[in-house]
């Protein structure tokens, strides 16, 4: 079986920057930054940003109030404490100024609290969490569970494309997927079945296709995966007919993953106007830590 490149074999996590404004769902992210900074012996950066939106008077009051936070913040809360933890405010718009502070800061990886959940609707195209994940260029992890509980199950969409591939060596490489019994969920179309059914074909023929049409489906992702090498990995495969969004949201309800990983294409030259479909879809429904990938198109 062919061999993965090194750097995808060990993880190699230098630096974690995590957003806070201070609250809980924040408070979420900043735990487990924390965890993930302590296993991998990473620095971590602990970053508010300051709306400059407002009166320079307000804007440089509110900077003194957060650099006084994280600074308390990092002097007195135990899960922070043996960590090489440096503060930092930025002003700016909440979602600009976490993406351009990842990128000064070399993050190899931003965390995030999840989006703001509200009654009877649940909007997540626009809230900050969406921003920073459509316009950041490393892997954000949305967290959503209870930061003391190590990653022991995971689940990786793929959708057979270099997307998907790339995210997992990311996952891997990050050394989040270390630890977890590993589920690689592909979810596979069997568009005919319903016109063959309403043309009235035999339902025997149907049963045939269907059957045909799952056999190419393990054996392309037992294809996908023969370059990922992954032996050394306790993972399993699951392969799925239907709508992706549907069945990834069915399949994390049945498994209960402690962290999904997913990818997105980036666009060279242009903000990303949508993250695609079944990636939205996915943050905006799965309460479970999500890591997403951004993968930029080839020049």
């Amino acid at each position: 079986m062919d061999q993965m490149p090194s750097e995808f074999s060990r993880p190699d996590l230098k630096v974690v920057l995590v957003a806070t404004d201070f609250s809980a769902r924040s408070d979420r992210a900043v735990r487990r930054a924390a965890a993930i900074a302590r296993e991998r012996s990473a620095r971590l950066v602990l970053t508010h940003v300051v709306d400059d939106d407002q009166p320079e008077h307000i804007v440089t009051a509110e900077c003194d109030l957060a650099e006084t936070a994280l600074a308390d913040a990092i002097r007195e809360h135990a899960y922070l404490a043996g960590i090489a933890c440096s503060p930092l405010v930025v002003c700016g718009t909440p979602f600009d100024g976490i993406v351009q502070a990842a990128q000064q800061q070399g993050a190899d990886l931003c965390v995030i609290g999840s989006h703001r959940r509200a009654f009877l609707r649940d909007i997540f195209v626009g809230t900050t969490a969406e921003r920073v994940i459509r316009n950041s260029p490393v892997p954000v992890l949305m967290a959503n569970i209870d930061p003391a509980l190590r990653y022991a199950t995971s689940l990786a969409p793929v959708d057979l494309s270099d997307c998907s591939l790339q995210a997992l060596k990311t996952g891997r490489r990050l050394g989040l997927l270390e630890h977890t019994r590993m589920v690689i969920l592909h979810v596979y179309d069997a568009a005919a079945a319903g016109m063959l059914s309403y043309a009235g074909v035999h339902k025997g023929n149907v049963d045939d296709y269907l059957a045909d049409a799952r056999v190419e489906a393990v054996r392309d992702l037992v294809r996908f995966l023969k370059p990922l090498d992954l032996d050394d990995m306790d993972y399993a495969t699951m392969v799925r007919e239907g709508i992706a969004q549907a069945a990834i949201v069915d399949a994390a309800a049945e498994l209960r993953p402690d962290l999904v990983l997913i990818g997105t294409h980036g666009r060279r030259g242009a903000v990303r106007l949508l993250l695609g479909s079944v990636t939205e879809e996915v943050l905006r429904r799965l309460n479970r830590d999500i890591l997403v990938v951004p993968v930029r198109d080839a020049a």
